[in-house]
């Protein structure tokens, strides 16, 4: 498949808003984006990859709502490796983009509208089955906020319901039928017995509010434990990250030092004009104690090695 590259700055008149940019991307991909710079993780560009070349990308390895960097930098590589392949010439500017700022994250959404319309031949697209179901982004947080406030609202409000309405109307009543001074007298002894009656009444009525109690604090146990377990799941995919970023860090030096060896080999034969391929090969295929080369069946089945 052929692509068609996009070389056009921001500087062009034709740009879209911020707001507009958004609805186009939310509506392109089915997804409940809110902000521009919530792209960052490079799902929603794998995606749109997908999107324009069915195919070309392997959409279940992208890791839609990781809050790991660690993922969305393996999103971002899996961009990458296929835009090499399509024959992109866009430098995706990975370390800015991650890092979840607005203008980064805007600049590159504007480039990319321009490439979507240069290279989108009208085909039908249905997002949400592409990617499984999965929603983009997810929301966590709701169902943790709805539950608190369940507890309270049974408690509190009955005994005030029961008190003030009924004592005080009949107490009214009361003074208006006999303007007499002696009963008059006896009226606040009426209010003191019909407050202690809608007190107890109060009372009788929240009992059983408060028997279920014991479900609440059982149910709470429960949460407790559960969070407890997911925090240590969270520890340890924290341990395994760290032990792939030390790799990773390896995997980097290794081979920005045989760049710089090339580099200098051409700037010693920089008047020459020519390099000997041989010597290029010999940097290029020399190894290090402890270096594993990816097989080429892993390569081929997606599978990474480092």
């Amino acid at each position: 498949m052929s692509v068609v590259n996009v070389y056009a700055t921001s500087a062009t008149t034709d740009n879209m808003s911020r707001h507009e940019m958004l609805m186009w991307v939310n509506d392109c991909l089915q997804s409940n984006f809110a902000k521009i710079e919530d792209m960052h993780t490079g799902a929603a560009y794998c995606q749109f990859t997908d999107f324009l070349f069915p195919g070309s990308i392997q959409l279940r390895r992208v890791k839609w709502n990781s809050n790991l960097e660690l993922d969305w930098l393996s999103n971002w590589k899996l961009l990458q490796t296929s835009w090499k392949t399509l024959g992109v010439d866009k430098i995706v500017p990975v370390e800015r983009l991650i890092k979840g700022k607005f203008q980064d994250n805007f600049e590159f959404l504007q480039w990319f509208k321009k490439f979507f319309d240069a290279n989108f031949d009208g085909h039908e697209y249905n997002p949400l089955d592409a990617r499984g179901g999965e929603p983009l982004p997810s929301d966590g947080k709701t169902g943790a906020q709805s539950r608190m406030p369940a507890r309270t609202t049974v408690s509190t409000k009955q005994p005030v319901r029961s008190t003030s309405n009924v004592s005080v109307n009949k107490d009214q009543k009361r003074t208006q039928a006999n303007p007499i001074k002696t009963t008059a007298a006896r009226a606040p002894t009426s209010h003191t017995l019909s407050t202690g009656g809608s007190a107890r009444s109060a009372a009788t009525a929240a009992s059983p509010v408060s028997m279920p109690a014991s479900a609440h604090s059982a149910a709470d146990l429960q949460e407790i434990a559960n969070l407890k377990h997911e925090l240590e799941d969270a520890k340890q995919q924290l341990t395994e990250s760290d032990g792939v970023i030390v790799s990773l860090e390896k995997e980097r030096d290794f081979y920005f030092s045989k760049l710089r060896q090339i580099e200098v080999l051409c700037q010693d034969n920089e008047q020459i004009g020519t390099v000997e391929v041989a010597r290029i090969l010999t940097i290029l295929y020399e190894t290090e104690e402890g270096f594993a080369a990816p097989d080429e069946n892993d390569v081929e089945n997606g599978e990474e090695v480092y």
